[in-house]
Order: C-alpha cells, then sequence, then structure tokens
C-alpha cells in the first residue's frame, strides 16, 4: 500500500498529463482526418465529440500541468530583489509570496467548491459529450487544492532550498 501511495505522490500529475495528451492529440487526430478525409455520415458525426473532449482535456492537462509546476518547484519567480540576502535568509525569501499564493488557491478552492455545487443542482449538461458540467468544472478546486498541498509539500520536504539554486542559475 505504501508502494502505491509513493507512486501516486511522485507520479499523479504526470499519469493524468499523459492520459489526457493521448485524449487530447487522439481526438483532434481523429476530428482532422474525417474532417478532410472522410465523407461517410458514420464517422463524420462523431467529430464534434471529439473535439470538445479534447477542449475538455486540454483545460484539465492545463490544471494538472500547474500542480507539477508547482511540485517541481517550476513555476517562475523573480528572484534579483533577494540577491543581497544574507546567505541564511536566502532559502526563505520565498517563504511570503508562497504564503500569499497558497491563500489565494485556497480562495479559489473555496470558489471552485461553490461552482460546483451550484452546477450539481442544475441539470448542465457538455452538448456533445452529455457528461454533467459540475464534472468539467471539478478540476478548478481539485487542481488548486493539489498545488497548494504541492507548495507546502516542497516545505515540509526540505525541497524549497532548492528554489535558491535554480534561482541563481535563472
Amino acid at each position: 500500500m505504501k508502494k502505491i501511495l509513493t507512486l501516486i505522490d511522485r507520479k499523479l500529475e504526470e499519469f493524468m498529463i499523459v492520459g489526457l495528451m493521448t485524449i487530447l492529440v487522439c481526438g483532434l487526430v481523429y476530428s482532422a482526418f474525417v474532417r478532410y478525409f472522410v465523407t461517410i455520415p458514420a464517422l463524420t458525426r462523431f467529430t464534434y465529440i471529439s473535439e470538445e473532449a479534447s477542449i475538455f482535456s486540454f483545460i484539465w492537462l492545463i490544471y494538472f500541468g500547474a500542480a507539477l509546476a508547482a511540485r517541481d518547484g517550476a513555476h517562475f519567480r523573480v528572484s534579483a530583489q533577494f540577491s543581497r540576502l544574507p546567505e541564511r535568509l536566502k532559502p526563505w525569501r520565498f517563504l511570503l509570496a508562497d504564503i500569499v499564493w497558497v491563500l489565494f488557491n485556497l480562495f479559489v478552492v473555496y470558489q471552485g467548491y461553490e461552482l460546483v455545487r451550484i452546477t450539481t443542482t442544475r441539470t448542465e449538461n457538455s452538448l456533445a459529450l452529455g457528461i454533467p458540467m459540475w464534472i468539467v468544472y471539478l478540476i478548478i478546486p481539485l487542481s488548486f487544492l493539489l498545488t497548494s498541498w504541492r507548495v507546502v509539500q516542497r516545505y515540509i520536504r526540505g525541497e524549497h532550498f532548492n528554489d535558491t539554486e535554480k534561482a541563481a542559475a535563472v
């Protein structure tokens, strides 16, 4: 069980991104191929479904990409203003920004939760796939919560110290 949790912790975003990218590419390739080379109505009627699946996959892909960047400490940071800090303070130079970032993320989690909650009370479905829209909107609170967790996790694991070397290389 511990191996499974470790695998999820280390690879969740990557697995999701690969799966979503596969759906995105397959859907767009199918749609483009059918549009230009196929005139069989039985095949052309599914292009709008593949296009909508590609759109939703792209949206989810972006949000999981943000969580992956937070996990790896790969978000862009402006750090020139901290160059004159004493060495003992440099590992903590992003702490205030990260606290603000997590607070903002938690605000978006709450707003996303409200969006999902309100949408579940209505029968709003996507046009092509027919799935409830709350499932599509669910990525907002999930990804911002995951991003917040990844930012906090870097401090718990002591990985925020690596941000100093990354920022110095830029």
